[in-house]
């Protein structure tokens, strides 16, 4: 039998939609509910319905401010000629700059809204579904166009009394591994070590640390 490793968050509030470093999400669109911020395959950003290329993860800025999106695929959101692209990460100070954002509360009264970090009076809207760095022109349709909500990408189960956020770490992961991912979550987080449906649950919440029995049953990773 394979023995897998997952790490889990321990939370038992709703979910925030504070974003993370090392967060995986999608960018829903404001006012096309049904369009999420995605990688179209010629690599201009866009907002789409097709399901693809939408999910993103959350880097530190790599200007060293703010925040950068890269996507699971590889390559993060930049502005190129005022349009949004993914481009391969390259070691060049204009790339780093065109590719982080500061976060504001969303123009549109909700969500969120990106702000370039080197273009400040322009933030990222969509027009025509294409994303675009544009300076607002205080119309509530930009307020929308440049507003989406955060919606984090991840699965969830109860085991022992805990709502669990589970993420995979890997055949060989070792507790050094388990601890260097807990150390984003406040030090609320849990490993658990799993043969079959068997797995053994380990905890740590205010600096102290408590070890659980066998559970059977399965975990769920995304």
């Amino acid at each position: 039998m394979k023995l897998c490793l997952a790490l889990l968050v321990l939370t038992c509030s709703a979910l925030s939609a504070e974003l993370h470093i090392g967060q995986k999400i999608r960018l829903r669109s404001v006012n096309y509910p049904n369009h999420f911020v995605s990688r179209l395959s010629n690599g201009r950003v866009a907002i789409s319905d097709s399901g693809v290329g939408n999910e993103w993860i959350v880097r530190r800025g790599l200007v060293g401010t703010g925040i950068s999106l890269e996507s699971v695929t590889g390559g993060f959101i930049r502005h190129r000629n005022y349009q949004a692209w993914v481009d391969p990460q390259i070691n060049q100070d204009l790339y780093r700059k065109d590719a982080s954002f500061t976060v504001e509360n969303g123009a549109a009264g909700r969500g969120i809204t990106l702000r370039s970090v080197n273009y400040p009076r322009h933030t990222l809207r969509h027009s025509g579904y294409n994303l675009w760095i544009n300076s607002s022109n205080g119309s509530d349709l930009f307020r929308n166009d440049s507003s989406f909500i955060v919606e984090p990408v991840q699965c969830w189960k109860w085991e022992g009394g805990y709502r669990l956020k589970t993420k995979k770490i890997g055949k060989g992961g070792s507790l050094e591994k388990m601890k260097w991912f807990c150390a984003g979550n406040k030090g609320k987080c849990a490993a658990i070590s799993c043969k079959g449906k068997s797995c053994n649950a380990h905890w740590a919440t205010g600096g102290k640390t408590q070890h659980g029995r066998f559970y059977s049953t399965y975990v769920y990773v995304c």
